[in-house]
């Protein structure tokens, strides 16, 4: 591994390299164990490490805009404001980050609201299963010197 003067991109770097690995066409919960879930020897369908990323003290909550039609046929905006993110690239100081939601999460009719005690990190992953996570296809440019800490989740498949 290349050394960085900034250790959420080496573990970021770490995290992008074993999706590589597990993708086939393009303590008990750490970054370390998941990267070993991934590309470790048990042969698993799982292409992804989640992880929350942290400024100063407080979880980053990414926000990205998707479009979608209805039945009028006219196109909508949906705000999505997410915790959880997969490194899709690395370049230097700056990642591209998908932000990453769950199934249930996505058909909620009611917007999170942004500073609401409900938008906390805890609350988005409390009680959910894994298994619910989906990509959004919303990117994310991120300056990784601007993160202190990461925790990543279990390795899943997307």
């Amino acid at each position: 591994m290349k050394h960085y003067k900034n250790c959420v991109e080496e573990v970021l770097e770490a995290i992008l390299f074993a999706q590589k690995k597990a993708k086939k066409d393009d303590c008990h919960t750490s970054c370390q164990q998941s990267i070993n879930d991934l590309i470790g020897e048990k042969r698993v369908k799982k292409n992804t490490i989640p992880f929350l990323l942290y400024c100063g003290c407080e979880p980053f909550k990414g926000t990205g805009v998707a479009t979608y039609s209805c039945h009028s046929k006219k196109e909508k905006i949906k705000c999505i404001h997410t915790h959880i993110f997969k490194i899709k690239e690395l370049n230097k100081d700056c990642a591209v980050l998908e932000l990453l939601d769950f199934k249930s999460d996505l058909k909620d009719k009611h917007p999170k609201q942004c500073h609401s005690k409900h938008g906390s990190a805890c609350h988005q992953l409390d009680h959910k299963d894994l298994d619910d996570l989906v990509g959004t296809g919303i990117c994310i440019t991120v300056d990784l010197s601007c993160f202190c800490a990461i925790t990543c989740l279990p390795a899943v498949h997307l």
